[in-house]
């Protein structure tokens, strides 16, 4: 005969069984979101115009989901993953933020000093001749000086040229402009930074115009610069006496354990297969290109370095959370550089994009790339989304239900 159970003894069973389905749950639930958000995202890659995509979401003590989708390589089948190594454009300046905190830390400069003190050529707006232009105007885009696409596309070397398109475009796009533009692009020379810069902004130089500044004073107006952000790596060798790259490896990459990250110049010789096909308004452009303005767009990295970079900027970012005992900035340095500058109407702090209600981060646009990083704090969750494709009919729409995917995850992922 079985012996009968007291009702203590019930209850207690009762509990265990409790605690075990809910501890099941918990497993399924997490297992079970994972695979839902990846299934998700498989569905999206096969229904866009996306070629390959990598993606990760990240809390402030951990990452906790990665993974790639499409194809690195279309005509190779080759699987887009999240240690495909891709440029990931504008997020670049996102370390360029990090290392003017890390130089100021260092007491190599203040923001708010002259940038004449440490630009190899002198810098005014003749508009405003008497007017200083600092470091922060620079770092938050609010110097003075103007948009420049022309050079911006000026800036752009192809070693492999741009092949010549034989086929019609898809949605509209006509070979023959881009033929015109890729014709242009490929007698772009490949010239030092220093030089490229003085050519713009000193009097000497031989692109210089009054049109490059705008005609407001420094401080007065937001508008964005690939070149004024260029500025800031001149500053940051001058000040530390090593090159750009070699302050962000010894005091970023080397300290996050970013081992498969580098500017394109010190990746031109990384292993081929890791590195992604680009595509552009439908055609595979070469992946080995230079930007000479490469401090604002010429990083490349993958998922799996990139999300770690960001987790550690959420961590920094929040009230007494040590980095697990390793921080490559101070707090203070972190809530500068993450705070608004200069005016409360302006969306910049320290060469972040700031959304004091929502979000930190940046995005960024550039021959078959485009990318998007960012943090809410409020939620303790962020995101990646690494794209190797650029200018389709669908683009913006597919990023978007990329990133509202991902957002939709964010309470769903297990710690």
């Amino acid at each position: 005969m079985y012996s009968k159970k007291t009702k203590t003894q019930k209850m207690k069973i009762k509990t265990i069984l409790t605690i075990t389905f809910l501890s099941v749950q918990v497993i399924i639930f997490g297992q079970t979101a994972t695979d839902a958000l990846t299934i998700e995202l498989e569905t999206l890659v096969k229904n866009n115009s996306i070629q390959g995509f990598g993606v990760a979401i990240y809390s402030k003590d951990s990452v906790l989901y990665k993974n790639g989708f499409g194809y690195a390589n279309v005509e190779h089948k080759t699987p887009y993953t999240s240690q495909t190594v891709q440029k990931i454009a504008s997020i670049s300046k996102l370390l360029l933020g990090t290392s003017l905190m890390k130089a100021q830390e260092m007491e190599l400069f203040n923001l708010d000093d002259d940038v004449n003190d440490y630009l190899p050529f002198k810098l005014r707006n003749p508009e405003f001749p008497n007017q200083m232009i600092t470091i922060r105007h620079l770092a938050t885009h609010t110097s003075g000086l103007n948009k420049l696409p022309e050079y911006d596309l000026k800036s752009l070397y192809f070693p492999t040229p741009i092949a010549k398109i034989t086929n019609e475009l898809p949605f509209g796009l006509r070979k023959t402009v881009l033929n015109k533009l890729s014709k242009k692009i490929n007698k772009n020379q490949d010239i030092p930074l220093n030089i490229f810069l003085e050519n713009l902004y000193d009097p000497k130089g031989i692109w210089y115009s009054k049109s490059h500044f705008e005609k407001y004073r420094p401080g007065e107006k937001e508008v964005y610069s690939n070149a004024g952000a260029s500025l800031l790596a001149l500053i940051v060798e001058k000040a530390s006496n090593i090159s750009y790259s070699k302050f962000i490896q010894k005091y970023i990459l080397t300290e996050l354990n970013m081992n498969d990250s580098g500017f394109d110049f010190n990746m031109n010789t990384y292993q081929k297969d890791k590195k992604s096909s680009l595509y552009h308004a439908g055609i595979e452009v070469p992946n080995d290109y230079k930007l000479i303005l490469y401090p604002a767009g010429g990083f490349e990295t993958n998922v799996d370095d990139f999300s770690i970079f960001m987790q550690h900027m959420a961590s920094g970012y929040n009230i007494n959370n040590n980095n697990n005992g390793i921080s490559i900035l101070k707090k203070s340095s972190f809530d500068e550089m993450l705070k608004v500058q200069i005016n409360p109407d302006f969306n910049h702090g320290i060469l972040w994009e700031v959304y004091p209600s929502s979000t930190v981060g940046h995005e960024g646009d550039i021959v078959g790339v485009l990318t998007y990083a960012y943090y809410n704090k409020q939620l303790d969750r962020g995101y990646v989304l690494f794209c190797n494709t650029s200018t389709t009919k669908t683009i913006y729409k597919d990023t978007d239900a990329i990133m509202e995917t991902l957002k939709s995850y964010y309470g769903k992922l297990a710690l």
